[in-house]
């Protein structure tokens, strides 16, 4: 028999993250087909969202290296035409 009173540290996690899926969860009511349907749409949504991120990140990353590439290539050409 399950003790009411008795707070796991899960649950105040689960609480925390979602309250409405806590309480869902807590009245052991499960999703529908629809309400499941919809949950992997959405997660295709984010997983596809997530690899334009991490694409645009990239580019990024990589407009950030030839800019200080560029950056040097400018101060060493700045220094070696100098007159001394």
């Amino acid at each position: 028999m399950l003790n009411r009173d008795l707070i796991r540290a899960s649950e105040i996690g689960d609480w925390c993250f979602c309250r409405r899926a806590w309480y869902l969860n807590d009245r052991r009511t499960r999703p529908t087909l629809v309400q499941i349907e919809k949950r992997q749409a959405g997660i295709a949504y984010h997983e596809r969202h997530g690899r334009v991120v991490m694409q645009s990140q990239r580019a990024m990353r990589a407009r950030n290296f030839v800019l200080v590439l560029l950056l040097l290539l400018a101060v060493a050409c700045w220094l070696t035409m100098r007159p001394n």
